[in-house]
């Protein structure tokens, strides 16, 4: 992400504009899979960079998509992937990530060719989403998702905004309740 980015930005200035778009993954939005941190971690990263890139490239007419699809009929929980043996303890989590993603007999719901399609159509328009999210569990997690971080957000409010010097405090902490 980075080298490619870093080869491509002295063409997209002289141009004086273009499109970068970063692969990621709703997971990389949401996290939590069990089992494959190394993975949503690097994805958390490509979103990091984009955001601060998106920032950094606007005043050139450079603009930055990111990418966040849920499971497509590719290869990536397949041979591609190595899974080692999941140790007893780790069963109800990472075994049971691993056992969905290898029996899932239906496959990902995700057809590439129409992604790409989208992809294409979505970069071809004068706006595009910072983020684009291509599949029906990414749609759904990540709404799910910022719906619970922008509640957690509020009921913390008070709280967050007390750290600050001239703020109230202390404040009250939120009840269990609307936490």
């Amino acid at each position: 992400v980075y080298h490619v980015t870093r080869a491509a930005l002295p063409v997209l200035r002289r141009q004086g504009a273009g499109t970068v778009v970063q692969f990621s993954s709703i997971g990389g939005r949401v996290g939590g899979s069990p089992g494959i941190a190394s993975y949503q971690a690097a994805k958390f990263a490509v979103d990091g960079f984009s955001r601060v890139l998106a920032t950094e490239t606007a005043p050139f007419g450079v603009r930055v998509m990111v990418v966040e699809p849920s499971g497509f009929a590719t290869d990536w929980a397949g041979s591609s992937m190595t899974v080692h043996d999941v140790p007893e303890a780790y069963d109800a989590t990472v075994g049971a990530m691993n056992r969905l993603m290898r029996q899932n007999t239906a496959g990902a719901a995700g057809d590439p060719r129409r992604a790409a399609e989208i992809i294409v159509r979505t970069v071809g328009r004068g706006e595009i989403p910072s983020h684009l999210l291509l599949g029906v569990n990414a749609a759904t997690m990540a709404l799910d998702h910022d719906r619970r971080r922008l509640a957690e957000a509020s009921a913390w409010e008070k709280v967050s905004r007390s750290a600050d010097f001239g703020e109230p405090y202390p404040v009250p902490l939120p009840s269990e309740e609307a936490v």
